[in-house]
């Protein structure tokens, strides 16, 4: 089964590198998968969109909800499902 984006066919190949490197990045399967199709579907910036998923990730983890369930959160906040999680006081201190 292959992926398409705007006309142009996206080989099984390219989405399995995308996802090799995520993992590599240190970012969980299931987030991984979804970052992923969201990057081949719709073209977001692989740098960018890796970064802003491990601040959110880090922001919920601080927020107290466990890795599985920060993983998911800041998946939905990545794709637009979920708004983007205000920055705890802790948070914000170890980030800036």
């Amino acid at each position: 089964m292959s992926i398409r984006k705007a006309g142009d066919e996206v080989s099984p190949e390219l989405y399995q590198t995308i996802w090799k490197h995520l993992r590599s990045d240190g970012v969980p399967d299931q987030a991984a998968n979804q970052m992923t199709a969201e990057m081949v579907t719709h073209g977001e910036d692989f740098e960018s969109s890796v970064e802003k998923y491990q601040q959110y990730e880090d922001n919920y983890k601080s927020k107290g909800f466990n890795e599985h369930a920060a993983q998911a959160m800041a998946v939905e906040a990545l794709e637009g499902r979920e708004e983007e999680p205000r920055e705890s006081l802790r948070f914000a201190r170890m980030h800036n």
